[in-house]
Parts: structure tokens; sequence; C-alpha cells
């Protein structure tokens, strides 16, 4: 299976400053194929370069990416990707945005986020952001693969975006990068991975807010109680664990703190109708059929 979003060693050269963890990764993904991963290390931005794929992100649903488009997923999200059909990519992850300029220019469009619903959508790619993206290919085949040159290709990469695409296709594409609403959710979502088995005045704590203003925001960007989402948003990754068909019933129980063997069972009953064996013996009985087939 494809780890597409692991964060890999390239090469260092002597131009390379070290703080410029960034890189672009090619990936050839089978029909059905299934990636999780309940916490990105870092942002990434997939690229589409022929197929499709469904990705699940947090509170979203079943978003289509096809052929000529890319989105944006945050740091800590929780990604589920299945390729609809056979599908081709490049992945690329970083931690910040290294050119001083770009940050300068996203901050410009931060009263543009304030006017726009953010809807968890792809974006289409201009011809020029197609032709780098297979350039990048055909010079890591060259063997054209060390930090200096992805950090070239990040700068050059941003470039291309601010040059080509329309405005408004930038400020929905990197909205949850700089958008104010969505910089309380992202911190959300940044803090609760951090948490633990922790309880909502933690929870409130780790955000850096009292615990009443924490709910009132909560509520207001949420529509739901930090409690009933902490425990709604625990059963998704827990889920995405389970289908896992390398995972144990105890790996699971530690990775999520659950102390008794009868309440992780009854967890699992309420919110997925199935007890945690039932989920893993499945998803042992896909892989088993999927390596049957192949």
């Amino acid at each position: 299976m494809n780890d597409i979003f692991k964060i890999r060693d390239v090469g260092v050269c002597k131009k390379a400053l070290l703080n410029e963890k960034t890189a672009f990764t090619y990936h050839e993904l089978k029909c059905d194929e299934l990636i999780n991963n309940y916490s990105l290390e870092s942002n990434f931005i997939i690229f589409v370069l022929g197929g499709m794929l469904e990705i699940d992100c947090n509170q979203y649903e079943k978003c289509k990416i096809q052929s000529n488009q890319m989105l944006l997923l945050l740091r800590t999200s929780a990604i589920k990707v299945r390729a609809v059909k056979k599908t081709v990519i490049i992945v690329m992850y970083f931690e910040n945005l290294l050119a001083s300029c770009d940050q300068q220019i996203l901050h410009a469009y931060l009263p543009d986020t304030e006017k726009i619903s953010y809807q968890f959508k792809p974006t289409q790619m201009p011809g020029p952001i197609i032709l780098f993206l297979r350039q990048i290919h055909y010079l890591q085949e060259l063997k054209v693969d060390c930090t200096h040159f992805h950090g070239i290709k990040h700068r050059e990469f941003f470039l291309l975006l601010r040059a080509f695409c329309p405005r408004e296709d930038i400020v929905l594409f990197l909205a949850p990068l700089i958008g104010r609403s969505l910089n309380f959710k992202n911190k959300v979502l940044e803090k609760y991975v951090q948490l633990g088995d922790g309880n909502v005045t933690d929870f409130a704590n780790l955000v850096g807010m009292g615990r009443k203003n924490f709910d009132k925001q909560f509520r207001k960007e949420f529509s739901i109680s930090p409690a009933k989402w902490m425990l709604q948003e625990k059963a998704k990754r827990l889920y995405m664990v389970l289908n896992d068909p390398e995972i144990t019933i105890t790996d699971a129980m530690d990775r999520f703190n659950f102390n008794s063997a009868t309440h992780f069972n009854r967890f699992c009953v309420q919110y997925f109708s199935k007890t945690p064996g039932a989920i893993i013996k499945e998803a042992r009985q896909r892989k088993k059929n999927k390596n049957g087939d192949s």
C-alpha cells in the first residue's frame, strides 16, 4: 500500500537550509486502494494528474478530486483516501511557506476569506502548474531529489499559484491556512491531537481560552458542544484505525486510552453498530480478497 503521507528523508546538499521541510512525491494508486492517516504530520497538497480520489477529511466526507485538480490538507487532520479508479498523483508536504513574499501576499488575502463560506472542495490546476508537476516527476526519475531541489520547487509552486490562478481560486484553496474563523478550527484540531484523554476544560486550556469563551466560540464554529464533538472525533479517528488490517484490539485500546475492554466494546457498538473485533475482521477479509484478486 502506498503511504502517500510519509515524511521522507531526501538528500542534503550544501545549498539546502535545514528548516526547509518540504518535498514532492509521485504515487500510482490502484483502484480501491485505501490510505488512512488519523493525524497528518505536516500540511499536504494532493495534485491529481490522472484518475479520481474520494477523500474524507475531519468533518468533510466523500470529496471527489479528479484529473488536473488539487486539494490542501492541513496538519493534524484525520484523513481517509480511496482511489475510485487507477490514479496518478503528486503529493507535496510543507510546514511553512518558505518565501517571505508568499507570507505577506497571503496575509493580504485575509479579508477575502472572511467573505466566504469554506467548502472542502478541490481547485482546478492551471496549465503551467500541470507542466510544473510533470517536470518534477521527470527530474525525480533522473535522480534529482535533494532538499535544495524541493525547496526551489516549493517556492516555484506558490509563485505559479499566484501568477496563474484567479484570486478567488487562491482564496478558496488556501483559506484554511489564512482565515481567522478557520484558524480557530485548525487550532482546535491541532490541540485535540495533543489532548489525549483530557476533558473540555483541559481542551480549552490547550487552545489558550477560558472554558466559557471556548464553549461559546466552539458552538459558533462547529454547531455542536465541545464534549459531543470530542466523542464524535474520537469515534471517527478510531474507525480509521480499526480499518487497518494490521491493528489489534489491544493496540487500538492503548492508542485511544480505553482502560476497559467492556467500555471499548460498548463505545464501538454505540458509534459503529459493530464490535471492534468485527470491524477488524472485515478489514482483514477485504485485504485477503484484494490479495486474492491481484
